[in-house]
């Protein structure tokens, strides 16, 4: 699904600029303006590795922050910003900047393609820069150095942020929410709760066949696993969608774990028929957090998918939940 932005024109300017043969190269922002709303693209250069690329919406005063983490895959968040071809991949996103209240922020991530030519959700067609380099630890200290930047703008109320992940995006607000003490509440939708080899294990139980036939699964995964182990850091060797590098990374990482190190309130919501993370693994993490005492609210989804639609629903459902989040958000 994706939300189209249907007009803009673009300035570019310096936000920084440094005298001097040694200078560091300055930071960018590209404006698009949309009328009564405009979004920022701020490039950050960095001395090793792809650049930091971040957007952010300007609101009408000082504003909270809402930061949306994509899920997996390598589809950026807009494509054909400043051309007559505009598009969000990130269906909140363009709805939730109209209205001026909060400062709305996505990220790029590092070595993705202009647009993603092969499936979406998984690494095909991201192109060998992509698959090199990408990991949960890259991927994170990209969303790190562009949250810290973001914050200390003056139209960011540093006290208010709010991280939302989708997906694979999940696993990153987790991550952020330990590794930034800024970030007090994360949101979660359609989030592993354990980790991702959990997932899988727990979808090979949930599904049909007799034992045997569950046993040689869990097998297979099992001899995948060893593979991916053996190789962690490869980028051209594949699986289940995605490289080695990136498998190796993710399926180390606990999102309930990571909430657990933070101070952050945690908003679940996930579809009870989600054939991609089971919902078991999602209560694992909702367990863990109200066994400790923690600020955790959960939705549960009847009938609902991965995208959070249930049989005959569609944008404006999924745009449901959202807007709950927000409510849950403004509530603290």
């Amino acid at each position: 699904m994706q939300t189209y932005i249907r007009r803009g024109a673009c300035v570019l300017s310096l936000l920084a600029i440094t005298a001097g043969a040694h200078a560091a190269p300055a930071v960018q922002q590209e404006s698009f303006s949309f009328g009564t709303w405009g979004i920022n693209r701020v490039t950050l250069p960095r001395s090793e590795g792809a650049p930091v690329s971040y957007y952010l919406s300007t609101p009408k005063a000082k504003a909270p922050l809402v930061l949306f983490v994509q899920g997996s895959g390598c589809t950026p968040p807009f494509s054909g910003l400043g051309t007559q071809e505009r598009s969000a991949s990130i269906l909140p996103w363009v709805p939730l900047a109209q209205g001026g209240r909060y400062a709305v922020m996505s990220v790029d991530k590092p070595h993705q393609p202009a647009q993603q030519s092969g499936q979406g959700g998984s690494a095909d067609g991201c192109g060998a820069d992509f698959n090199n380099q990408f990991s949960y630890d890259t991927w994170l200290a990209t969303l790190s150095t562009a949250l810290r930047h973001a914050l200390a703008r003056p139209e960011i109320d540093a006290t208010r942020v709010l991280v939302v992940g989708i997906s694979e995006g999940g696993v990153m607000a987790a991550g952020l929410a330990r590794a930034v003490p800024e970030v007090r509440a994360v949101a979660l939708a359609g989030v592993s709760g354990t980790t991702q080899l959990f997932d899988s294990i727990a979808r090979i139980h949930q599904g049909g066949g007799s034992d045997d036939d569950k046993l040689r699964e869990l097998a297979s995964l099992d001899a995948t696993l060893k593979d991916i182990q053996a190789n962690p850091g490869s980028g051209s060797k594949f699986d289940w969608g995605h490289s080695y590098r990136r498998w190796s990374s993710f399926l180390a990482q606990s999102p309930g774990d990571n909430l657990l190190q933070s101070k952050a309130r945690v908003y679940i919501v996930s579809g009870m028929r989600d054939a991609s993370v089971p919902i078991l693994s999602t209560e694992v993490m909702y367990a863990q957090l109200r066994a400790q005492g923690r600020d955790v609210t959960i939705r549960r989804l009847p009938g609902a998918n991965h995208d959070l639609v249930a049989e005959g629903g569609g944008a404006e459902q999924v745009m449901g939940e959202y807007g709950a989040i927000m409510r849950w958000f403004d509530a603290s």
